[in-house]
């Protein structure tokens, strides 16, 4: 009945949600959908989580000033939701809600539950760091290759929290959660979610379908932000992809494809949506590969800047590592968990002893392996 519609009819009588759309003309410039007026769109459960590691972080980072200890216990107790009081500065309720990091670790598929032995590796990362941190003395900055501590300003970056080795557990804790949580969440979990899931019925007090909601969901762990990249490059995926993008373009590619799948989604065109949803895999795996490169390439241009190196090759490492948690990697459908610790092992054992040659190799091997090897020496 729909004039709009590719398969309009004047004969129509009814509508029975049959219609069809090019709906690739109807894809709005930001992310709004609404019915009969009413906002179809909710990702709150998801800004919480994002503010959650957020507050982490910053908790995190206190520790790079001598002297500063940071608990244990909050960390933990951060990563669990359990019994920490947030200071919640976007107000949504950190303080109330059961929801957590933890819990959404590491899925292996949708429906999934998280992994153990991958919670524990994050856990472990918290211990450490708040045990360097409870040995620093005020005004002593003197980590140093082989002694863990307050590794001083090298000329160009630091002073940084860091252990005998160099690794910086501020990033590998929240890099490594971006991709843990957010990445895993947003294409093992809710993008296969979709696909079996009910797009006619609303949810019960909502104005949005099952479907909808979850790829919603999977779009709120990539940016809070509706009119992404005008706003949302502030942090975590939206930052990272931003940075990047006049190299590879991924963020208005992710972007764009999460407004067209929600669009196809709207118009009941799955075809069209399973098409974005294997961009939005495709493009996330190169933008934590991209990021990779990039520190990698830090890490050559400062090889001798002790603490500017460890640094990035803790970036490094954290968006390396953390592309074993995407739904590519899992399915081997891009780089695989071989190949991806083949590239680690190039860097990964004592940061402080890598060579020109070790980033070469591992730059080489990421690049070819997501197709990044004509951009590798820009990024």
């Amino acid at each position: 009945m729909d004039e709009k519609a590719t398969n309009y009819s004047q004969e129509a009588k009814k509508d029975d949600g049959s219609c069809k759309y090019d709906t690739l003309l109807l894809v709005p410039t930001t992310y709004v959908f609404t019915r009969n007026g009413n906002n179809t769109v909710s990702f709150t459960g998801q800004t919480t989580r994002m503010d959650m590691l957020s507050e982490m972080t910053t908790l995190m980072k206190t520790a790079n000033i001598a002297g500063v200890s940071v608990s244990q216990t909050d960390l933990l107790n951060m990563y669990t939701n359990n019994g920490y009081t947030w200071v919640d500065v976007n107000n949504l309720g950190l303080n109330n809600t059961t929801k957590q990091l933890k819990n959404k670790t590491a899925f292996a598929n949708a429906n999934g539950t998280a992994d153990a032995g991958i919670q524990a590796m994050f856990e472990s990362y918290m211990i450490s760091l708040a045990n360097i941190s409870s040995i620093t003395t005020t005004g002593a900055e003197n980590g140093t290759a082989g002694t863990a501590g307050v590794w001083p300003n090298d000329g160009v970056k630091g002073p940084y929290l860091m252990d005998a080795d160099g690794k910086e557990y501020t990033q590998l804790i929240e890099k490594g959660l971006m991709c843990v949580v957010f990445m895993s969440q947003i294409t093992v979990n809710y993008l296969e979610k979709v696909k079996n899931s009910e797009n006619t019925t609303l949810v019960s007090g909502e104005y949005y379908t099952e479907m909808e909601h979850f790829w919603d969901e999977g779009y709120g762990y990539f940016t809070e932000a509706i009119d992404y990249p005008t706003s949302g490059t502030d942090r975590f995926w939206g930052k990272y992809a931003n940075n990047i993008e006049p190299i590879i373009q991924s963020a208005s590619k992710i972007s764009l494809a999460f407004r067209t799948g929600r669009t196809a989604i709207v118009n009941k065109d799955y075809s069209l949506r399973d098409m974005q949803v294997t961009i939005i895999r495709d493009e996330l795996e190169k933008v934590s590969a991209a990021t990779a490169i990039h520190y990698l390439n830090v890490a050559k241009t400062n090889i001798t800047n002790n603490t500017t190196r460890n640094h990035a090759l803790s970036e490094a490492y954290a968006f390396l590592d953390g592309l074993k948690y995407g739904y590519n990697a899992i399915n081997a459908k891009g780089m695989t968990y071989s190949e991806i610790n083949t590239a680690l092992g190039y860097f990964e054992n004592d940061f402080n002893i890598v060579t020109l040659t070790d980033l070469d190799n591992a730059i080489d091997l990421i690049a070819s392996k997501t197709g990044l090897t004509n951009v590798k020496n820009d990024l």
